[in-house]
């Protein structure tokens, strides 16, 4: 019996599947954005009182979320400390010299704070070259008063990312070891663990924003594990990766960088089954939910794969699934401009609470699931008729948008539509046009809350065919929690002329990297037969 959960802006959708007899059952239940595992204990007890099972009866729980991706994007993540090499301090503010286009673009630009900041950096006397030798010695008296000094101050976690650690990280464990011997709850990432590649700023952020999201990452899953042990569910968590592999909650805690992409994973995971079981080898995943539309291609079968992303302004080099995402969503507040007087659709979302008008949970803003109320796309119930639509309420609300703009009730609605799809158009002609593929050669798989109802308007804007709505649109994502499997992959740059390389420490490089993954591998308890390396 195995139990997939997606935590949504606006819903938690929950899958219960019966490997023996391939039987499913599905949940719906509101999300609790003040405590996600609240949400989530409520949809365990709700999908096993549809199932007549006992939550003890769950043999695992594989869970996406999205507690990382939201710390970063709502500058909400942990007070982190950085430990750098002496004269590199500013790595994470001049970054990659990187401004926006078109031309003066920089002008204008709205450069982020640094998820370290600059007082919360300390410069390490010590230097490696990019073979791995020593050019200055770790000065250890000097690290130790930087160390009292920084971890004193009151920072939740602590990043050490020295220049070319990854050719020889002796110098960072060796921090390490300092570190936890004076301040032994300090939560502490290497960047030669988290990403033992070069570039210097590629590994800092990416280390640093694995310790942004930490202390944060680990107090959810601790709540969820003890919500989830109150119910009665004896069976271990599991967290999805970006990837759409899955790793250990204590994995996950360890290193959360790699879920910042878990939540729509299970999605393009299961557009990737459609595709298999369908024949259909070319799709889009439309995966329109409250809050957000998560679009991705899949070719011959299979979704692709990036090693990088962004999260808001920042880059990510951690294994993704290639993903966009938008601010469209059934939850997407519409309004009209003082300024010009014009209707905009979005990227503020209405949420779980109080979420749209028509869930009569205190909304008074309209938003795109109130249109599809009043032009009748939606029912006036939901969740198999656990839930009632106010009706005349949708109404109203997208009425007072009409009189400000002199539509009807209806046009003004449709009008709200259109915005929406418009915007979700972008997104999709990112993945398809900009990148040389012409959309007609592909069909869309409509999924999540709102999916199936805007899902033919793209098809006919795009040229697609077909449009595939599976059986559980609603919870398609926690479908592919389930397809998920153990993955994780181990990586290391070697610099050097091919020509003077002895073909033995290239050898011995593999056979440290195969030992690193089969360690992983124990670690996550997945048993001999079903490895593959």
């Amino acid at each position: 019996m195995r139990l997939g959960v997606d935590v949504g802006g606006t819903f938690t959708d929950l899958l219960l599947q019966d490997d023996t007899t391939g039987t499913t059952w599905r949940a719906k239940t509101p999300s609790t954005p003040q405590d996600q595992s609240i949400g989530v204990a409520e949809g365990v007890r709700l999908i096993c009182e549809k199932a007549n099972m006992k939550p003890e009866d769950i043999s695992l729980v594989l869970h996406g979320t999205t507690v990382a991706t939201n710390a970063v994007l709502e500058g909400k993540g942990a007070r982190v400390g950085l430990l750098t090499t002496k004269g590199f301090e500013h790595v994470l503010h001049l970054a990659k010299s990187w401004t926006p286009g078109p031309l003066f673009g920089w002008i204008v630009m709205d450069k982020p704070d640094p998820l370290a900041a600059l007082e919360d950096t300390r410069g390490i006397p010590e230097r490696m070259d990019a073979r791995g030798n020593v050019v200055t010695p770790l000065d250890e008296a000097a690290a130790a008063a930087l160390i009292d000094d920084l971890c004193g101050s009151g920072i939740e976690a602590l990043t050490i990312s020295l220049m070319h650690s990854y050719a020889n990280p002796a110098h960072e464990q060796r921090l390490r070891e300092m570190v936890l011997a004076r301040f032994p709850d300090m939560h502490v990432s290497l960047s030669s663990d988290i990403l033992p590649e070069f570039r210097e700023y590629d590994r800092a952020i990416t280390t640093v924003m694995n310790d942004y999201v930490r202390p944060i990452m680990t107090r959810y899953l601790t709540r969820i594990e003890n919500r989830l042990a109150e119910g009665g569910v004896k069976a271990k968590l599991h967290i999805v990766r970006s990837d759409g592999g899955l790793m250990s909650a204590e994995a996950a805690a360890q290193r959360p960088v790699h879920t910042v992409l878990s939540g729509p994973a299970g999605g393009v995971t299961a557009t990737a089954m459609t595709a298999r079981r369908t024949g259909l080898n070319k799709l889009l995943a439309f995966d329109m939910g409250g809050t957000s539309t998560d679009v991705s291609v899949i070719i011959d079968g299979e979704p692709t794969i990036s090693r990088s992303t962004e999260v808001g302004f920042f880059p990510a080099k951690v294994p993704t699934l290639d993903v966009r995402s938008v601010g469209a969503g059934g939850g997407s507040i519409a309004e009209v401009s003082e300024l010009t007087n014009s209707l905009r659709v979005g990227p503020r979302s209405a949420g779980a609470m109080p979420g749209p008008v028509a869930y009569g949970r205190g909304g008074t803003e309209p938003t795109v699931s109130d249109a599809n109320v009043v032009l009748g796309y939606l029912p006036p119930k939901l969740l198999g008729g656990d839930m009632s639509l106010d009706i005349q309420g949708a109404r109203e609300a997208v009425a007072g948008i009409g009189e400000a703009i002199g539509l009807s009730p209806e046009a003004a609605a449709q009008g709200i539509l259109d915005i929406a799809n418009e915007v979700m158009l972008g997104a999709l002609r990112v993945i398809t046009v900009q990148r040389g593929l012409d959309p007609r050669d592909f069909g869309i798989v409509a999924f999540g809350g709102a999916g199936p109802l805007h899902a033919n308007t793209m098809a006919a804007l795009l040229g697609c065919y077909p449009v595939v709505v599976p059986n559980n649109p609603g919870v398609l994502s926690a479908l592919g929690f389930l397809e998920a499997e153990f993955k994780n992959e181990f990586v290391r740059t070697l610099i050097g002329s091919i020509a003077g390389m002895d073909d033995a420490h290239v050898f011995d490089q593999f056979a440290d990297l195969k030992a690193r993954a089969l360690a992983w591998l124990n670690e996550q308890e997945v048993a001999e037969a079903d490895r593959g390396i």
